[in-house]
């Protein structure tokens, strides 16, 4: 069964987001806008028979779409987090796709075993600015490395998490996950990390996280990227993101 994703998203990621979409089998991809641009990508008149929504922000320009897509229980992704806003009872909505915490997040999720959740995690993440001289060290993939990060806020609903927002100048972007595990008596720490080029990693966030809607990966009402069945890192993973995992000894 094909999957249509209606995108409202500006020109140059809504050709990157379609051109990862386009790379999955059955899917068709349109663009809900005023002006139609180029013409490069075939354009919405109507949000009905459409399967989810994806923008870049909920907005006084994208605000009318989305509440028309909720109100038709259209799954709608949003590329930054939730506003101070009344959405429509029902629906689903996907909120902070372009973030490092909600790819941090999403990591976290996916990476946790089954059961309780761990006993501490360590979400950790770059945003644009000039590099901390203090603070807490951070360890991201190379090319982005070793980096000063502050005490910032995050999506997850677990106990004992802690984010950490590393501000780093370049076109990486990078997101790393260290979570404490207990279990049969012992305890044991994972660490997960994301580092790539921005603009692909944003086109592959966004792309993923609006075909799982697409699929009804995520339940009714809010949610971060990372789904409960970790579809969204799985159509990321075939998108072409790649991990870095470490379990220390």
């Amino acid at each position: 069964m094909a999957h249509r994703i209606a995108l409202r998203l500006d020109s140059p990621l809504a050709r990157r987001v379609r051109r990862c979409l386009l790379a999955e089998r059955d899917v068709e991809v349109g663009l809900l806008v005023d002006d139609p641009g180029d013409g490069s990508i075939p354009t919405v008149a109507a949000l009905d028979g459409w399967d989810a929504l994806a923008v870049d922000r909920i907005s006084d320009d994208s605000r009318r779409a989305v509440d028309q897509a909720l109100e038709r229980r259209i799954p709608v992704v949003s590329g930054e987090g939730l506003p101070a806003w009344n959405h429509p009872a029902g629906g689903t909505l996907v909120t902070g796709v372009l973030t490092g915490a909600g790819l941090a997040a999403a990591l976290a999720v996916s990476s946790a075993p089954d059961g309780p959740p761990p006993a501490e995690t360590r979400l950790a993440w770059t945003v644009p600015g000039d590099p901390l001289t203090g603070g807490i060290p951070v360890a991201f993939p190379e090319p982005v490395g070793p980096l000063w990060a502050g005490r910032a806020e995050h999506p997850l609903p677990w106990p004992s998490v802690t984010g950490l927002a590393a501000p780093h100048c370049s076109q990486w972007r990078g997101a790393t996950v260290r979570l404490k595990i207990r279990g049969a008596g012992a305890e044991r720490d994972l660490v997960r990390g994301v580092v790539d080029d921005a603009d692909f990693l944003d086109a592959v966030c966004m792309a993923s996280a609006a075909l799982a809607a697409a699929q009804g990966a995520y339940p009714e009402g809010v949610s971060s990227a990372g789904d409960p069945n970790g579809l969204f890192l799985r159509l990321a993973r075939r998108a072409g993101l790649e991990e870095a995992t470490f379990a220390p000894g």
